[in-house]
């Protein structure tokens, strides 16, 4: 008995050093848990920031791969909600033409938004927008700001110092915040689109001088032969009608000698004008030459481009005689050529035929339309060359 009551003690000693040797088991456990949590996390953190690290290297190679604004903006957008969850995004570039601003792409933007942003945000020389553009620095919105649209940030796109557009997250995902790691992503990404957008901005700007005539902003000669190509091409897969219209003004010389060279550019810009608001938005119209216009009617037979050509004709003679604004000095008239497209003609071939009508028309009066006439080939020589074969 006495034995065992003195074994009491010992074995009570004993039961609380394994109780406090299993509360360090516990906590050292959980201890390890946290940190096997913590290094987890780390570890998606570091292969989530590689993930995005490669993704902008990508977006990148991508953006300046191409010189095709849209295709900038669509790839700028698609990274921008895959990064940051964002559910309604936009590209604004500025118009320096009339000193607004456009929505060049956007995603989930309903269209009372972009109704309301064009009434109230489009003027840049007032409003939200003119002030970041004056800062050239980013904006951020919690709510308590009276806006017609929603914001949550707003990063002006710079480019050789100077605010070329705003890229703008007006809402994200539920549940999904604007977080430190997410604002220096597209931070990052609008860096790169400043470049990549001003880049395009400036080819397209190259590439229309290539292709525009100075005088008038109509296509030139140039890509009136380009544009004739692809025309026929299409018209002999399609089956479908093609016509061509060569226009000259009638004694230009007169006016030039009469009223000065920069008279005659002056009629030249308000005839272009003219013809553009004459036309279908699918026809194309060119400076041929001199005071010679040429205008390409896809999908348009014989018949119906003469009907353009007549009201054309009296369009010009119209104006010009009867002009309120006092731009013309005299009244002018056109001369017109029409050929149709045949399926075994060459583009040459073509143009000549438009070429022999241009100048019966100018032969026989002037002031007239006259569509090609296999029959008067022999007439057509008097004026013009052979016929190409």
């Amino acid at each position: 008995m006495l034995a065992n009551q003195k074994n009491v003690p010992f074995q009570k000693k004993a039961y609380k050093a394994a109780g406090h040797l299993k509360e360090k088991v516990v906590t050292l456990r959980n201890s390890l848990n946290r940190s096997q949590e913590k290094i987890k996390e780390l570890s998606s953190q570091l292969e989530r920031n590689e993930f995005e690290s490669r993704l902008l290297r990508e977006i990148n190679t991508a953006i300046t791969s191409t010189f095709e604004l849209s295709e900038i903006l669509s790839l700028i957008l698609q990274v921008l909600t895959t990064l940051v969850n964002t559910q309604g995004v936009s590209i604004l570039l500025v118009d320096e033409s009339d000193n607004t601003l456009r929505i060049a792409e956007s995603h989930g933007l309903s269209k009372k938004d972009m109704e309301n942003f064009y009434i109230y945000y489009a003027k840049l020389n007032e409003g939200l927008f003119s002030e970041i553009l004056e800062s050239k620095k980013p904006q951020f919105f919690d709510g308590n700001q009276e806006l017609s649209i929603p914001l949550l940030l707003t990063v002006p796109l710079v480019s050789r110092n100077k605010v070329i557009g705003f890229l703008n997250i007006h809402s994200m995902y539920k549940n999904m915040l604007l977080t430190e790691e997410k604002i220096a992503l597209v931070y990052a990404l609008a860096s790169q689109a400043s470049i990549a957008i001003s880049n395009a901005q400036l080819f397209a700007a190259m590439r229309e001088q290539a292709i525009v005539d100075q005088c008038t902003n109509l296509f030139n000669f140039r890509y009136f032969q380009q544009k004739l190509d692809e025309e026929i091409d299409t018209a002999n897969k399609t089956g479908d009608s093609l016509s061509l219209m060569i226009l000259d003004i009638d004694h230009f010389k007169h006016v030039n000698d009469t009223w000065g060279h920069l008279y005659g550019d002056q009629v030249l810009k308000e005839l272009a004008n003219l013809l553009k608001r004459n036309v279908r938005s699918e026809d194309t119209v060119c400076r041929y030459g001199g005071e010679e216009f040429a205008i390409i009617f896809p999908r348009c037979d014989a018949e119906i481009t003469y009907k353009i050509a007549e009201r054309i004709r009296t369009r010009i003679e119209e104006t010009t005689s009867n002009d309120k604004r006092n731009v013309f000095k005299e009244p002018l008239t056109v001369s017109i050529g029409i050929a149709a497209y045949k399926p075994d003609m060459n583009k040459t071939a073509l143009v000549y035929r438009a070429d022999c009508a241009l100048y019966w028309s100018k032969n026989n009066g002037r002031n007239r339309s006259h569509v090609y006439d296999p029959k008067l080939e022999k007439e057509y020589e008097k004026y013009i060359p052979k016929s190409p074969r």
